[in-house]
């Protein structure tokens, strides 16, 4: 089991282990820093203070690596905890965002020209295929329905297959569907 698995099934132990290790750096910081003052001062103490000085620099020596480690699993357990929880709404939300992305890449030409489909790409979990078939479905639509001609839907037909990285042998099968749905 690797340790982000183990900090997103013990949560709790992670960030107790972690605060307890914050606190032994915090402490060595202090005693280190007290010594010095003491010191530098000419106050007395320097001697208890420096009984303990080889404790506070291994405190200080383990407890910053360990407690860096803590904090950044503590940091992926709560991740891994929050997109389980959300996991199952997220493809959903994906796949709508997706569509409401490519619906104004192809209506706005600042949305082209910033690529947002590209950008929300990462939450639409469908895999190329699927979002292309999407895409010309409302092609196919919009053909149909008379709102864009043949060659400009031929165009838009060639972009989305190399925009999803399509390979171009489900344009004939398209080219049918269409021809039998303009006979109806």
């Amino acid at each position: 089991m690797e340790l982000t698995d183990w900090a997103s099934d013990h949560l709790l132990a992670t960030v107790g282990i972690t605060l307890g290790f914050l606190t032994l750096t915090a402490v060595s910081v202090l005693g280190i820093a007290g010594w010095l003052l003491a010191a530098v001062l000419g106050l007395g103490g320097t001697g208890a203070l420096g009984s303990l000085l080889p404790l506070f620099v291994v405190g200080l020596v383990v407890g910053v690596p360990v407690s860096v480690v803590g904090v950044v699993a503590v940091a992926v357990g709560l991740a891994a905890r929050a997109s389980s929880a959300v996991s199952g709404t997220t493809e959903i939300a994906g796949i709508r965002l997706g569509r409401v992305a490519s619906y104004v890449e192809r209506e706005n030409e600042y949305a082209r020209m910033v690529g947002l489909a590209d950008l929300v790409e990462n939450f639409d979990t469908r895999s190329a295929e699927q979002r292309a078939d999407d895409r010309t479905e409302r092609l196919k639509e919009r053909y149909v329905e008379g709102e864009i001609s043949e060659h400009e839907f031929e165009q838009r037909m060639q972009t989305v297959l190399d925009e999803e990285g399509v390979q171009r042998e489900g344009v004939s099968t398209i080219d049918d569907e269409l021809r039998a749905a303009e006979r109806n």
